[in-house]
């Protein structure tokens, strides 16, 4: 297993889904899964939370993970999310 890294292009809230916030970009390396361990990345600050949903999109690569909706302030374009294998 190597790394996985996504950089997030988008963010996004649903009222429906209140509890977290949704991160959209280019996934690299391995696939991740549901209930991974990965680490928020931003300037100074490294956040480990745990993935709660995926969704794959086309193009190849295109894909929206779930987490929890604290970590929103932290989260914007150009944020980087690893999980190392």
């Amino acid at each position: 297993m190597t790394e996985s890294r996504l950089i997030v292009e988008r963010v996004d809230f649903l009222p429906t889904r209140a509890q977290w916030v949704f991160v959209t970009g280019t996934l690299s390396g391995d696939p991740v899964h549901i209930g991974d361990t990965v680490a928020v990345e931003d300037a100074d600050q490294r956040t480990v939370t745990t993935i709660k949903s995926i969704e794959i999109h086309s193009p190849p690569g295109k894909t929206t993970i779930a987490l929890d909706v604290a970590l929103r302030p932290l989260i914007t374009a150009g944020t980087v999310i690893s999980r190392q294998g």
